[in-house]
């Protein structure tokens, strides 16, 4: 039910002052000109957008303040699929039974995959598919958790005819109680899936004809809760794990970056190399690691981001603070790999002993600090179109203490100092990144939502 509802950007009213109630089970079609505000308006309810007035409400629960409920029972189709392409459809659609926490998910995804006609296609990556499959990948996701509510913008875009046609049977199959809501350009795809149309023009919605057709009341069944919390990490970790292992983006380069920095800042030190092995190794050793990981945190989310999988994220009823935890987990990995790697090779290079007790715990402890700062960075970074020039000017400052600590800690115990010169150091990392991850965790679901 929309009422008085306002959408837009910024000043610019799109819809304005609308007011239209569908009912459970009904099929509502919206047409309209380009630039009318169809898009605009599913991708709000959605709560992909904010809206600039008015209320809505879908299942009775106001979409801005339950957001996470109301995304619990809807499922959206944009122009972009939003799917992982490093995945296979098969693959897709299990990380996002997972998110949604569906008990029976296997099952579940072999109806879905062979309603779409996928089913011989299930197993090739989606990055392998042509257009019109990935749209048929994206109806796949949209339904694979049984929503109560599916909004789809304009559906049958790259369909082929055959495929368009059978949309309606499709949606029979795959939500046969839902409420729909489907924008298009075709008043014959309107007329064959919806028994309700209404026009979106200059702003303002009116009624093409009156309700018709509604299908029968069923009993409601159980609704599917998100996943919890800790599970949401995993999902999203070995999703992430699992795409990096077959896409090697981030490894490779940031070891061969790190690799070739330590090599320059070697040569460039030769002579104290030589009288003060143990403070050139500690400098070059964090110095090279923060740009490592400020390098590495560009990608973090901007990879998420520039392939549109971050709406697919922000489309399921987990809590958005998940996301934020399993990059910083991959971040940490990825620099203490790296860190491992250096700390050999810096020991070939300068004649030392580096894999120490207390050289390994401060490793450990500058991963874990290094990467709150950087993943909090990348994650404020996120909407902002520089933000492989801003990252690295906002995170290396921020991480000087971390440099400095790390380099303190290493010289007290390259030079003997013991653990008690030692520990305040690593004490300082821990508290640093107990302060970023902590601020992550709270400012992530703002950055990501606005």
């Amino acid at each position: 039910m929309l009422r008085r509802f306002i959408v837009g950007f910024g000043r610019h009213h799109v819809i304005r002052n609308v007011s239209l109630t569908v009912h459970a089970g009904e099929r509502v079609a919206i047409l309209g000109p380009n630039g009318a505000g169809k898009t605009t308006l599913l991708r709000t309810l959605a709560t992909l957008q904010q809206p600039l007035g008015g209320a809505a409400q879908i299942l009775g629960a106001e979409i801005v303040s339950h957001r996470r409920e109301t995304r619990r029972h809807i499922g959206y189709v944009g122009h972009v699929p939003h799917v992982i392409g490093h995945l296979t459809a098969r693959e897709n659609l299990t990380f996002l039974a997972s998110l949604y926490d569906l008990p029976t998910s296997k099952p579940r995804i072999a109806e879905v995959l062979n309603v779409v006609g996928l089913s011989d296609l299930a197993d090739r990556r989606t990055r392998e598919l042509s257009r019109g499959q990935l749209q048929r990948v994206a109806i796949a996701a949209a339904t694979v958790h049984e929503p109560e509510v599916l909004l789809l913008d304009e559906p049958d875009t790259s369909l082929d005819r055959d495929c368009a046609r059978s949309l309606p049977s499709m949606l029979d199959k795959l939500v046969p109680s839902a409420t729909v809501l489907l924008s298009t350009h075709d008043p014959t795809v309107a007329a064959s899936v919806c028994g309700r149309s209404i026009m979106i023009d200059g702003g303002y919605v009116r009624e093409l004809d009156a309700p018709r057709n509604l299908p029968p009341v069923r009993p409601e069944k159980p609704r599917h809760a998100s996943a919890p919390f800790f599970a949401s990490i995993w999902a999203i970790l070995r999703k992430d794990v699992l795409v990096e292992w077959r896409a090697r983006e981030q490894g490779p380069p940031l070891l061969a970056f790190t690799l070739l920095m330590t090599m320059l800042f070697d040569m460039a030190f030769v002579i104290p190399a030589a009288t003060d092995a143990p403070s050139v190794a500690a400098g070059v050793a964090w110095a090279t690691l923060v740009l490592a990981a400020s390098l590495s945190g560009v990608r973090l989310f901007g990879s998420e981001r520039d392939q549109s999988t971050m709406t697919r994220l922000r489309l399921t009823p987990i809590d958005q603070s998940a996301v934020f935890v399993a990059k910083y987990v991959v971040l940490i990995a990825q620099v203490l790999a790296v860190g491992l790697v250096q700390l050999a090779f810096l020991s070939i290079l300068l004649d030392l002993q580096l894999f120490q007790w207390g050289l390994i715990a401060t490793l450990l402890l500058v991963a874990v600090s290094l990467s709150a700062v950087t993943t909090m960075q990348s994650a404020l970074a996120l909407n902002t179109r520089a933000r492989e020039l801003l990252m690295p000017l906002l995170a290396v400052p921020l991480a000087i203490p971390v440099m400095l600590a790390g380099v303190s800690a290493t010289l007290a115990t390259l030079q003997g100092g013991g653990m008690a010169n030692t520990v305040p150091w690593l004490g300082l990392l821990a508290v640093i990144a107990a302060v970023f991850l902590s601020l992550g965790i709270v400012l992530y679901p703002q950055a990501v939502e606005t």
